[in-house]
């Protein structure tokens, strides 16, 4: 799809301005590809939430949505007061207000026709055919919920003494959060009250059996003398083992691209999923 100066490729997940591609995360990504499908209507807040992140996963979706707001609008060069592309609506969701240019479809032929069968019998079959299907994604929706992998991110802590990162230790664990919950074979649990309880309290075998998780994630952002590090360990749930832990440092600015990459292909690496 296209408007203005972007085109939107919804199978690569990629956004080219004027024939360049832009850098855009994920989640942002899915919040233009559903307000940009809709153009003219008011999508809710309630609707993006639902869309983005499905029930087994326990997040703070307010301000998720929010950062990936941002972030969109940051990527298209938009803006909240003066809108080219999306428009708020405050207290119910956002309006793609520019003209978006679709691919036409390629036409196929119409079907052969086919010998006309009793109403009463399509009306069984049909019925038939539907309980089934139900019945068969129930069924597959219990198993594949049974499979994922349940992993409970604790609230990232600031230990540089500075009360000013502690919104960035936030942003941290919400954007890990955010990144793994699109992962569809993860169930990720970031907003429990557990989880933000003091590190002296912190039980990650409580955690793990309260939680019904099966790994933890546990991360200090800390300023040593060479500049800001975050650290990151991933910790079997079950006997408290850490399976790895490392150190991101770098920027400010890259620290969240950086963390959220680095546990990605941690937890790949370690799991492999």
């Amino acid at each position: 799809m296209r408007f203005g100066e972007f085109t939107v490729d919804l199978a690569a997940g990629e956004v080219h301005r004027n024939g360049a591609k832009i850098k855009l995360q994920e989640l942002p990504f899915r919040v233009l590809a559903e307000l940009a499908s809709r153009p003219g209507e008011v999508v809710t807040r309630d609707e993006l939430r639902a869309r983005l992140w499905d029930a087994s996963t326990f997040v703070d979706a307010e301000a998720g949505l929010n950062t990936a707001m941002a972030k969109l609008r940051e990527a298209l060069g938009d803006s909240a007061d003066s809108p080219r592309f999306i428009e708020t609506l405050p207290k119910r969701g956002y309006r793609f207000i520019a003209s978006v240019q679709s691919p036409v479809p390629v036409q196929s032929p119409g079907p052969v026709p086919r010998p006309r069968r009793s109403l009463a019998v399509v009306f069984i079959v049909l019925g038939a055919l539907t309980v089934v299907t139900t019945v068969v994604a129930v069924v597959m929706m219990a198993r594949a919920q049974a499979a994922k992998t349940t992993i409970a991110v604790v609230l990232f802590r600031n230990e540089t003494g500075n009360p000013e990162l502690d919104r960035l230790a936030q942003q941290l664990t919400d954007a890990t959060v955010i990144a793994l919950a699109a992962n569809p074979n993860y169930a990720i649990i970031g907003n429990a009250a557990i989880l933000r309880t003091p590190r002296i309290f912190e039980d990650l075998t409580k955690i793990g059996t309260e939680l019904h998780a099966d790994y933890v994630i546990i991360a200090q952002v800390q300023n040593p003398a060479g500049g800001l590090i975050v650290r990151v360990h991933f910790i079997n749930a079950s006997d408290q083992k850490h399976l790895w832990a490392k150190g991101i440092s770098g920027p400010q600015a890259d620290l969240e691209s950086r963390v959220v990459q680095t546990v990605r292909e941690g937890i790949s690496a370690t799991i492999g999923k």
